[in-house]
């Protein structure tokens, strides 16, 4: 989601203070934006000559596509924007209203307009833009050129997209150029000419971000025109003193050299001023003096990113994160220690670092200008990306406390020559500890009795415990109703007792094929309430599942709850537990499908762990793929495809009764007439029997042939003639020609096979006509997903029934009979059929069932 700044300002060039007030970036106190803002300026100028680029886009999309594009929108960004257009946000816009719309957005002051623009068409950038960046530029144009090619996006909305978004990135500077060069975008009105300069700034832009990003090359010194200005007058020193010597005038061209000197020294002085954030007239005036104050700021710069850096080993977060938390600790860590011989790809990882850490305290100080733009900006850069998503949320802090390392620095050691002491823990008066260990070994060599030993709130003590046939024999380490009676005589060593209470038995181990069986049959609130709570990810997968199984509409309270559940879900490191995946899949292709939830991410990263499932895997993709392009849009796009199933299954019929009236015999008593019908009804080339078997094939390019050949066999006295022609080709010449019954019902049997292949045409012309009535993306890609959807069903259901009869893994079983039946459902929406009974209360499917966090 874009957050919309406070200064409802989208000039690439003008930044919020926290007062909200608008500055130029070329005043921003960051030297690393003015410089971004330089870079941007010369595109924007460019831009400018061709007027106002947006509002011509906007005056050559159709209404249709800026509803198609609303509707895209996630809420509650979607129902925001379309409250701003005075737009009612219930329902997806009419054409009537749609037209509206895109008045109301042209009449747009600026900075609304380009605001609104960059809202409606941020999912569409997301989907053309490649994933992570890639430094090299050429592989980088082939991704976007692959994306231009395959999108189902128009061409009107692709050249809004690239004018409204070319700020973001530098990925999205590529697309401009490559909109308006390979994908011929631009406007018949825009002058060539400008067109060249544009594109030739985008080149720019695109190369400093590269550099700068990427390492590919180092920032210009600031006193690189002056040494060049040294330079030449020293050499036009030499020429004026030789001159001199010479008895002669010095040349006009070395004095105006040497005067140089002067505005390059000023000139210097104030890009070092700039650099190091003082003064130019604080600065020393010799070059020598200006190096110094270069360096010393690039020290400094230094250790706040180094502080920056050791900040994230002190990151905090949610237990779900607990890995991408490691893995930033671990690279901070490694980072500190490397500190002074950074290359340029540890440089890529500090700024990434500090950028993050910059994210996080703007989302903890509530100023949340921006933080969509940098959250974009450094997400290819971190090993985990999903990590963004945390801070973004809020759900990221700093550990202020000491680390585990720092504690154990802090804790008195033992004399080298003592032996450690046994590992206790906390009881409360038992005769055995509850985290009892049967396997687990205690020393028994004595303890000095000044080391402080762990005791409960009564001082009881308690120790591990070793049977007597352990190592340690009979003199293992003490129980606590020993130490607590021998406390009092610390100095001697303490022997246990001859007989010790018997350990508590371990914990009865999860009831594995109870819960398996509650999933089997659908009771997803017992079993997240049977399971244990160290699973949270499996707790989380099975209550999605329920709220999807329970939801009815894309609007309901069940739907809300389900895209609630499912975001915490993309939130977490995918799991690789085998039912977990599977009951992700079940839950996320319903979100997907029936609400129109974006649930790429999940279905991908469970996809990528079905390896041996590759049907449910294959299955699982396609739903991500329409999910990422805006094809699955909820109950509208199902309420059109329902006229549209129930049209292809109505051709479908008549398919399997052209197959069978194909197939049946046809004998006659007459042995002319028998050899007629067979020639007739040969499948391959006969006059009937071709007709019929395109007919059972079911193929919509074969409609206007079949459609072709009826129409000329339905004439008037057609059949009678063709009988005639074949039987006098049969007869030449000779005996009577074909008549009574045999000829008669010869006739009946042609008529009722062109009566069911004229049934065929009708219902796939039926087919044609549902199509045209709707829009053209229901007509296009999302058909043609349909049909892989349906392609992949079979196979998919296959091997899914084949995992629950064969694994030994009750669990798995039954997430594998769950995700069967709800995929099963959830193809049968694309299928046309419903889903049926009244919606449940989100409280109702789960009434006592915990939400992990």
């Amino acid at each position: 989601m874009v957050r919309q700044p406070r200064s409802r300002s989208v000039d690439w060039l003008w930044w919020a203070t926290s007062s909200g007030e608008l500055q130029p970036f070329l005043d921003h106190p960051d030297h690393d934006q003015q410089e971004i803002a330089r870079e941007k300026s010369a595109v924007a100028v460019q831009l400018a000559r061709l007027g106002d680029p947006l509002v011509d886009c906007l005056a050559a999309i159709a209404p249709d596509v800026l509803a198609d594009a609303l509707w895209r929108l996630p809420n509650p960004t979607r129902t925001d924007t379309l409250r701003a257009l005075r737009v009612p946000p219930a329902r997806r816009p009419t054409p009537a209203i749609a037209e509206h719309a895109l008045k109301r957005l042209r009449k747009q002051t600026p900075s609304v307009r380009g605001y609104t623009a960059q809202v409606v068409t941020l999912p569409v950038l997301r989907v053309l833009l490649p994933a992570t960046l890639d430094t090299d530029s050429g592989a980088l144009d082939g991704e976007i050129l692959e994306s231009l090619k395959t999108t189902p996006f128009t061409s009107d909305l692709i050249r809004l997209t690239a004018i409204a978004d070319w700020g973001f990135s530098c990925q999205a500077a590529a697309l401009l150029r490559l909109a308006l060069t390979e994908a011929d975008l631009a406007l018949p009105g825009w002058p060539a000419d400008v067109i060249a300069d544009v594109v030739a700034a985008c080149r720019r832009f695109e190369t400093f971000c590269r550099d700068r990003m990427c390492g590919a090359g180092e920032p210009p010194s600031p006193l690189r025109s002056l040494d060049d200005a040294l330079g030449r007058a020293r050499a036009a020193a030499d020429s004026v003193t030789a001159a001199v010597a010479a008895g002669r005038a010095p040349e006009e061209a070395d004095l105006s050299m040497l005067g140089l000197v002067g505005p390059a020294v000023a000139e210097a002085r104030a890009a070092v001023g700039a650099l190091v954030e003082a003064e130019a007239d604080t600065l020393p005036e010799d070059r020598p003096g200006l190096a110094a104050a270069i360096t010393a700021h690039e020290a400094a710069v230094h250790a706040r990113e180094l502080a920056g850096v050791d900040r994230f080993r002190h990151l905090d977060g949610p237990p779900v994160h607990a890995a991408a938390i490691g893995e930033l600790r671990e690279s901070a860590a490694d980072l500190s220690a490397r500190h002074e011989n950074w290359d340029p790809a540890d440089r890529r990882r500090v700024l990434a670092l500090g950028d993050l850490g910059g994210l996080i305290d703007a989302i903890a100080d509530d100023r949340d200008d921006g933080v969509d733009e940098l959250a974009e900006t450094i997400r290819p850069h971190l090993p985990d990306p999903t990590i963004v998503n945390a801070a973004l949320r809020g759900r990221l802090s700093w550990d202020e406390t000491p680390t585990s390392d720092a504690a154990e620095d802090d804790t008195p050691t033992a004399p080298e020559d003592s032996e450690p002491a046994p590992e206790t823990s906390i009881g409360a008066g038992s005769d055995s500890a509850p985290g009892y260990d049967a396997g687990s070994d205690a020393d028994t060599d004595p303890v000095p009795a000044t080391e402080a030993r762990p005791a409960d709130a009564d001082g009881a003590f308690a120790a591990e415990q070793d049977g007597p046939d352990s190592p340690d024999g009979p003199n293992g380490p003490v129980g606590p109703s020993e130490a607590v009676s021998d406390r009092a005589d610390s100095t001697h060593l303490v022997e246990a007792a001859d007989e010790q209470g018997a350990p508590e038995p371990p914990a009865e181990p999860e009831p594995a094929a109870l819960i398996g069986e509650l999933i089997g049959r659908g009771d997803y609130a017992s079993a997240a309430g049977a399971m244990s709570a160290d699973v949270p990810e499996r707790i989380s997968a099975l209550r999605a599942l329920a709220y999807a199984d329970g939801a009815r509409s894309d609007t309901g309270a069940v739907a809300v709850s389900l895209r609630e559940e499912l975001d915490e879900m993309a939130m977490r490191a995918p799991s690789h537990d085998r039912a977990t995946q599977l009951l992700t899949v079940a839950a996320a292709a319903r979100g997907a499908v029936l609400c129109g939830h974006s649930t790429y991410g999940l279905l991908q990263e469970a996809a990528a762990g079905l390896g041996d499932l590759p049907a449910v895997a294959t299955l699982a993709r396609h739903i991500a793929t329409g999910s990422a392009q805006g094809l699955l849009g909820g109950t509208r796009n199902l309420g059109a495809l329902e006229a549209l199933a129930e049209a292809e299954a109505g051709a479908a019929t008549c398919a399997a009764d052209a197959a069978e009236a194909l197939l049946h015999p046809r004998h006659l008593r007459f042995p002319r007439a028998t050899s007629i019908a067979q020639l007739w009804w040969r499948p391959e080339d006969g006059l009937l029997g071709r007709l019929l078997q395109l007919a059972a094939g079911n193929e919509r390019r074969d409609l206007d042939e079949v459609a072709e050949a009826l129409r000329r066999l339905t004439k008037h006295h057609e059949l009678e003639s063709r009988l005639s022609a074949i039987d006098e080709e049969f007869r030449n010449g000779k005996g009577h020609r074909l008549e009574g019954p045999a000829r008669r019902r010869l006739l009946e049997y042609a008529r009722e096979s062109l009566g069911t292949v004229s049934r065929w045409v009708d219902a796939m012309r039926r087919v044609a006509e549902t199509e045209a009535e709707a829009e053209s993306w229901i007509a296009g890609p999302l058909t043609d997903l349909r049909h892989a959807l349906l392609a992949d069903r079979p196979e998919a259901e296959l091997e899914l029934a084949e995992l629950a009869a064969h694994t030994g893994d009750p669990l798995t079983a039954g997430a594998a009979r769950a995700a069967a039946a709800s995929l099963s459902a959830t193809l049968d929406l694309l299928d046309g059929h419903p889903l049926t009974g009244p919606e449940p209360t989100p409280e109702a499917l789960l009434p006592d069932t915990p939400n992990p966090t």
